[in-house]
């Protein structure tokens, strides 16, 4: 018996896409044996951190103790019932959360649109809350005044929506430090701004809007069935951390990682990123048990629906499995996934297999039933991203290879994270810009981060590239990532060059709005298209300029074609689609240029993709 009374599931739970929830749990009592006492059962229903005490219409508790629940008219949006049984003797027993969502089309972590957040570079919605410029930190490193409101308001306004957006991952939102600190450069000072040096464990910044807005957020992000990640950082505080205050026996302050003597990865677990960043030693149990405990804080208190889990290869394994396992045996009774996306950067070798194994294998150890759920597909984007796509070094034959290379190397299950750009690289269009493709440009590629900075293209074709790697990258299984801005084709080098402020449509140039209008008919349709969420990867023709895959489940049918070439002509294609279930004259349409096209009697499909451009052809 456990220690306390507990509620178990012990028949399927059933969630309703008509607004309705059933479940059926049974009691099990706890070491003191005195029995149920069903009238003092406490039973709760919340959404947007409102509660009310579920009616008798809604829980019947039998004389056992056990339990029905059937919830129906509810609303659009998340939900919680939380459950407590109590004994004759009148122990309250552990509480059980039973999570669900109440909407039209069940969602689905696999196939997610993730769209990443830097907030204080993206809208600032309250200027109340701006610090004003930092002591002795370079501007481009210091706090612009983006918040919480801002991003709120881009959600309440559709921006999100149009573009298919299912999910957001949010860089830390914790209280970093008030002062400016030595850049990685050991010249230029820099803030907190990002999110990444944290010294409250329970405390939203200030500076950010606080915890009422980032209340405020959640429930804006809910209403549009958008889930809410937390950039949740496991492998160091910054010096004045509370913890590193009351416990400094919980943190290692040994060698800073790069330095001599002390290499990222023969230390990756005892580094210091820098030297006012303490390390946290998981070994230590009490250290362990907190930050596990803070996460499940965050995400219990502010309705949060997972974490991206930064610097994963450089923390004990352990940190990432009890993480896991508190999550999931706190939250995902009623079959909820909360996601836990991992961040393990890893690199990529030109050359056939095994040289990239060890790649692989380190990010992928730390995916699994008792591990995280996916992680960024770093080896992609370092095989095919930016070299087939932005440099053009290599063709569609090396991004069809490699993809389909690298989804035999994932464990079952896992939903990895294909990108093309995020806060730690340089952003696209300026790695198409600066490369000198195509005696195009000669300007050479922005890598410092205070001088020789990006700026603007003075062409359309990084823009052109940019669309092109998107069709492919929103057509690819797991869930992809849009680093904010990308949608239009942001400009900027390195770090932080690559983080500016965002830009509202207004203020985009002619060929920012064009790409930014082709990236919102490209995320719709894969919002819409079931087959780009769960089906399998088949390739139907590549050469080294045009390539043509299906995502095709099986087990639905459903279907889809994508199609792109980074030719300056239209490419007519021919591809026999017998294979996927589609018949003769099934029509299919393009979500891109609305065109239709119809599958021939012996069994191909004919259609033409625009020059320098795509199609997504469906049923």
């Amino acid at each position: 018996r456990p220690p306390r009374s507990t509620l178990f599931p012990y028949t399927t739970l059933f969630r309703s896409t008509a607004g309705g929830f059933t479940a059926q749990l049974s009691f099990v009592d706890g070491l003191e044996g005195s029995g149920p006492d069903p009238a003092g059962y406490e039973a709760t229903l919340t959404k947007d951190f409102s509660t009310r005490d579920l009616t008798a219409g809604e829980i019947t508790v039998t004389p056992t103790g056990d339990v029905t629940l059937a919830l129906t008219n509810l609303a659009p949006g998340k939900y919680r019932v939380t459950l407590r049984p109590r004994t004759v003797s009148g122990t309250l027993g552990e509480p059980l959360r039973l999570i669900f969502w109440s909407e039209a089309t069940p969602f689905s972590w696999d196939g997610a649109l993730i769209y990443m957040v830097m907030t204080d570079r993206f809208v600032d919605g309250d200027p109340a809350n701006n610090p004003g410029p930092t002591a002795g930190a370079a501007p481009t490193g210091d706090w612009y005044g983006g918040d919480l409101a801002g991003l709120t308001a881009r959600i309440e306004d559709g921006t999100l929506d149009a573009l298919g957006v299912r999910a957001i991952w949010l860089t830390p939102f914790q209280t970093n430090p008030t002062g400016a600190y030595l850049a990685s450069d050991g010249v230029h000072l820099v803030t907190g701004y990002h999110g990444y040096w944290p010294t409250r464990a329970r405390e939203v910044d200030p500076r950010l809007g606080g915890e009422a807005a980032l209340r405020a957020l959640v429930v804006a992000a809910h209403a549009h069935g958008i889930r809410l990640l937390q950039d949740y950082v496991v492998n160091h505080v910054h010096e004045d951390h509370e913890y590193n205050q009351a416990h400094p026996e919980w943190f290692r302050t040994g060698c800073v990682c790069g330095t001599a003597g002390c290499d990222w990865t023969e230390h990756a677990l005892d580094c210091m990123f820098t030297a006012y960043m303490p390390d946290v030693d998981h070994t230590v149990p009490e250290a362990n048990a907190q930050f596990v405990a803070d996460a499940v804080w965050w995400l219990d208190e502010l309705d949060l629906d997972g974490l991206r889990v930064d610097a994963v290869k450089h923390v004990e394994e352990v940190a990432t499995r009890n993480l896991s396992a508190a999550v999931r045996e706190t939250f995902e009774a009623a079959g909820t996934r909360y996601f836990l996306m991992g961040e393990t950067a890893m690199g990529w070798s030109d050359c056939a297999d095994p040289c990239n194994d060890g790649n692989y294998g380190t990010i992928a150890k730390y995916i699994g039933p008792h591990g995280l759920d996916g992680q960024f597909d770093f080896v992609l984007y370092h095989g095919v991203s930016y070299r087939t796509f932005a440099y053009g070094d290599n063709g569609m034959l090396h991004a069809d290879y490699w993809l389909q290379h690298g989804l035999s190397k994932w464990p079952d299950g896992a939903v990895m994270t294909p990108y093309l750009g995020s806060h730690d690289t340089a952003r696209f269009v300026s790695l198409a810009d600066y490369r000198g493709q195509d005696g195009a440009h000669d300007r050479g590629v922005p890598g410092n981060q205070w001088s020789n900075l990006a700026v603007a293209p003075t062409d359309a074709e990084p823009y052109r590239r940019l669309r092109v790697a998107m069709t492919w990258l929103l057509g690819l299984p797991g869930a992809p990532l849009l680093y904010y801005g990308d949608e239009y084709g942001q400009w900027g080098g390195a770090d932080p060059n690559n983080r500016l402020m965002w830009r509202d449509e207004i203020a985009l140039t002619p060929d920012e709005a064009e790409t930014l209008d082709y990236l919102q008919r490209l995320g719709t349709a894969r919002r819409e298209l079931a087959a780009l969420h769960h089906g399998a990867y088949v390739s139907l023709h590549v050469t080294e300029d045009t390539l043509v895959f299906a995502r095709h489940d099986a087990d639905t049918g459903d279907v889809a074609l994508v199609g792109l070439t980074r030719l300056g002509a239209p490419q007519p294609v021919t591809v026999n689609v017998s294979a996927l279930g589609l018949a003769a004259g099934t029509v299919l349409t393009d979500r891109l240029n609305a065109a239709s096209f119809t599958v021939a009697g012996d069994g191909t499909l004919t259609f033409s993709i625009p020059a320098s451009g795509g199609v997504i052809l469906a049923p």
